[in-house]
């Protein structure tokens, strides 16, 4: 059968020795010579068909690629990177585990590839037919391809979509004494790595469950090709789709935790650890290096089945949910075992400076692992503490994000959530697994300026510029409470227990509801300006707030009595965090300082300026070794309390 090659005609079957298509009369042999027998595959910028090569007398088969973009967005690109594959594959040249380039030429307006045809099937229709693969399918598939890696990158190319779909199993081998059947193909987004071009950060290419944190940003290299293969293994180990294996919130992938009946052992575990690490100075460095350390592997597994079982001690095992490379922090804080005095200063560990608006909120993930932020850029974003690296960025597309700053941000408590509260009037909620909004509560009719999370997690509050404060449950997105004050709600937070919501508003006044009912329980008003953050203590027994009086006071909250007025900022008090353990509170302020007050004295412990313009968020890390502050001057700012 010929298959007629314009995209358009309906019926594009023809015999096998038609010249001309029936039906809309398109010349059916490419160059005199490549005839289309069936349709591959097709895509958003072209087609794929196989076909033979009828100038030769034994009409080997030959794969065909068909420029056709069916849209406008990116065509130019989709044309660049399809030249570029035909440049990229002549290249390198050949190579038994590269298809080879057989012609690159334009005809009848279409750009065309031919290229060798490979018989055989890709690693992820294999996994679909034979399940998981076993821990020696997985070193044989590395010692297969990392030579291919080491080939393409000392021709200084970076192929950019390493994963299953692009890894084919031959039927047969070639040649046939080679031992080698997995091919690499798809070169389409391969990049060529020169110094200027990994100098330039460019357009983000590549399947992005398997795309290095680098390759996102458009900054691809020799080791992002290295991240991908590794997440391919893993993806190949446990059958499970990166997506779902990768948890933000440990700063990896979790794969061990999704391994079943599979055991894989610590040496090639750590292996692939490190290969799909975040930070590109802690990954291997070259294919190289990987299969030096496989072969060390396999050598020290010889030499200890060799040895008297006696004199082999074993590494402690770790569960397989905690098995990773950990980063030791930049400096030691004393533990609270080691001596019992309280933090009385700050030491810088990094800045984080990548928004462009002021930063009016931050947050710790439940493990302490993450920074999230909140800017006037309109944007969310999550950091990495342990590589200092920037994870992602929510809300900086034009189908997704919030349409005007965002003044307040959340965990759940479980860490797999995040929401933020924006100017626009809305709160979104985003999954931390996939980086992706997945609801937006409308309701408030004028900017959020606050939300918390009730230590359930089944309650979220938040307040507005519109008087009110509104309680919403989670499971269904739907208002269950609304709370009034006299004017603009500033400030909320839930007590340790979840029954008890309080409030701060521009009215001065600070309330307190009772969640359940949604009736006020009291008030304190001694403030004599705005009342910017509330907080309770962690036994719940104290809470405090900030104000724009200058001060931040402490109520007794058995006794509904003012306990203390702390006094020592020259400006307003924007921001109030506890230490987890009660005993510290940290305030951030106009005056661009930081303090620290012991709680049970009222004693200033510390105060420094923190930055260059006002202080407007805190947050304390679960352990209370470590601070982040974001400010007016668009940073945040990770502090060591010691």
């Amino acid at each position: 059968m010929s298959y007629c090659l314009n995209p358009h005609c309906l019926k594009p079957q023809n015999p096998a020795k038609a010249n001309f298509c029936q039906n809309c009369g398109t010349k059916l042999l490419l160059a005199q010579r490549y005839r289309a027998i069936r349709l591959i595959a097709t895509g958003g910028f072209g087609r794929t068909l196989l076909a033979e090569d009828e100038y030769k007398p034994s009409k080997p088969r030959c794969v065909i690629k068909q420029f056709y973009p069916q849209g406008q967005n990116n065509a130019h690109k989709a044309a660049d990177l399809f030249q570029q594959e035909a440049v990229r594959l002549e290249q390198l040249g050949k190579h038994p585990q590269i298809p080879e380039l057989l012609a690159h030429f334009e005809q009848d307006n279409h750009q065309y590839i031919v290229q060798e045809f490979i018989d055989g099937q890709n690693l992820t229709q294999e996994l679909a037919e034979t399940g998981a693969f076993p821990e020696e399918q997985i070193r044989s598939l590395l010692k297969d391809l990392l030579p291919v890696l080491q080939f393409i990158h000392q021709g200084q190319v970076i192929h950019r979509d390493i994963k299953p779909e692009n890894i084919i199993r031959r039927r047969t081998l070639n040649p046939p004494d080679s031992g080698k059947d997995l091919v690499l193909v798809d070169f389409g987004a391969a990049k060529q790595a020169t110094a200027t071009a990994l100098a330039k950060t460019g357009t983000t290419i590549g399947s992005a469950a398997y795309a290095a944190p680098e390759q996102t940003f458009g900054r691809a290299v020799f080791a992002s090709d290295l991240y991908s293969l590794g997440v391919t293994c893993i993806h190949l180990l446990t059958n499970v789709e990166p997506f779902d294996l990768y948890e933000p919130l440990e700063s990896g992938f979790a794969w061990r935790a999704y391994l079943v009946n599979n055991p894989v052992s610590e040496e090639l575990g750590g292996i692939l650890d490190k290969m799909i690490q975040s930070s590109i100075k802690l990954r291997y460095q070259s294919a190289e290096e990987i299969l030096r350390a496989l072969d060390a592997g396999t050598q020290g597994r010889e030499d200890r089945s060799n040895r008297n079982p006696t004199s082999y001690f074993p590494q402690p095992e770790m569960s397989r949910q905690t098995r990773r490379i950990e980063i030791p922090p930049k400096t030691s804080p004393t533990s609270s075992s080691e001596s019992l005095t309280l933090p009385t200063k700050l030491s810088l560990i990094t800045t984080f400076n990548k928004h462009s608006g002021a930063v009016y909120a931050v947050a710790f993930s439940p493990n302490g692992k993450i920074v999230a932020s909140g800017s006037g850029d309109k944007t969310v974003r999550l950091w990495e503490l342990s590589t200092e690296w920037e994870i992602c960025t929510f809300g900086d597309s034009w189908f997704s994000g919030h349409s005007q700053a965002v003044r307040s941000i959340a965990f759940s408590p479980t860490g797999k959530t995040i929401a933020s509260g924006s100017e626009d009037k809305t709160i979104k909620l985003w999954n931390v697994r996939t980086f992706q909004e997945f609801f937006t509560i409308k309701g408030h009719g004028n900017s959020v300026n606050t939300i918390a999370f009730s230590p359930d997690g089944q309650i979220l509050a938040s307040g507005s510029g519109d008087k009110t404060i509104k309680l919403w449950q989670m499971g269904t997105g739907k208002e269950q409470q609304s709370l009034e004050h006299l004017f603009e709600v500033l400030s909320v937070a839930f007590s340790p227990d979840g029954k008890t919501l309080a409030s701060g508003s521009w009215d001065y006044i600070i309330r307190l509801w009772d969640v359940r009912t949604g009736q006020q329980i009291g008030t304190f008003d001694k403030h004599l300006f705005d009342v910017f953050s509330v907080a309770f203590s962690p036994d719940g027994t104290i809470l405090a707030s900030g104000s724009e009086e200058n001060t931040i006071k402490l109520w007794n909250l058995t006794t509904f009595q003012e306990q203390k007025t702390l006094t020592g900022h020259t400006k307003s008090v924007n921001t109030i965090v506890f230490s987890p353990d009660g005993k510290i509170l940290a305030s951030g302020s106009k005056d661009k300082t930081i303090n620290l007050w012991d709680v049970s004295t009222g004693e200033l412990l510390y105060q420094g300026q923190a930055h260059d313009d006002s202080v407007l968020s805190l947050a304390i890390s679960p352990d209370g070794r470590t601070l982040a502050s974001g400010s007016a001057d668009g940073t945040i700012k990770v502090w060591q309390l010691y």
